[in-house]
């Protein structure tokens, strides 16, 4: 039932998503691994190089969007997700991003732990990596605009008038916090949470609230963030009579 509602979530969000896209980021974890904390439990294939492809060909309506730009570069991006999810050294992961042709970072791989874009006057700054609070939910996106301007500083850059951030990685919901220009984006995660995620670190009190992906639409130095969120289960009730 769970794969079964992902499946018509996905469809509904492909359904959704502009059929024109000028960059895609697949923002780390793009396969589950072989979920070793849960002995494989809920997964219908435990081979990671089989989930790199099924994730390849259900990403196939979106890589087909992706407009060529100039030179005929077409910018498709996968951020290096976690150990737990993408193996050691990511290697699963990097298979899953040479599928769908991303492009390679400085190291030549085609999996990076950061990415920065600059669509029109926005610089995007992409990690899947972030830190997670059991309250003031909000506290890691503002901790994130800090350590983007300790880096601007550190790199000598001046800091742009119009910034995005984007993390992922904490799973349980869609979060977006402004502040002085610099917008901060969490993003929710293509899958239903497992017992683990639910209790290894937070017993009982981490529920995932949504699923699914945002998408940025730019004009100049205007962002309009696009959420694209679907319902995560509610945890069941059994009643006693």
């Amino acid at each position: 039932m769970g794969q079964e509602y992902l499946w018509e979530c996905w469809k509904h969000f492909i359904q959704d998503v502009p059929l024109r896209i000028d960059a895609l980021i697949v923002n780390g974890d793009a396969i589950d691994g072989q979920n070793v904390k849960e002995q494989g439990r809920h997964l219908c294939e435990v081979n990671p190089e089989f989930q790199a492809e099924g994730a390849a060909i259900l990403l196939q309506p979106l890589l087909q969007r992706v407009a060529p730009g100039e030179n005929g570069i077409r910018h498709i991006y996968v951020s290096r997700g976690s150990r737990y999810h993408s193996g050691s050294g990511a290697g699963d992961e990097e298979f899953f991003a040479a599928m769908v042709h991303a492009r390679r970072g400085p190291d030549g791989r085609h999996t990076r732990p950061w990415t920065h874009l600059v669509v029109d006057d926005v610089l995007f700054d992409v990690a899947h990596h972030q830190s997670v609070t059991i309250r003031y939910r909000s506290m890691p996106l503002e901790r994130e605009i800090g350590f983007f301007l300790e880096r601007c500083g550190r790199m000598r850059q001046p800091v742009p008038e119009r910034a995005v951030i984007v993390r992922s990685h904490t799973h349980g919901s869609y979060r977006n916090y402004t502040e002085c220009g610099f917008t901060a984006v969490s993003t929710p995660a293509w899958k239903l949470q497992d017992a683990f995620a639910a209790m290894s670190r937070y017993p009982n009190r981490w529920m995932s609230a949504h699923i699914g992906g945002v998408g940025f639409r730019v004009q100049g130095t205007d962002v309009e963030v696009i959420p694209y969120l679907y319902e995560h289960p509610a945890p069941t009730c059994e009643e006693v009579l």
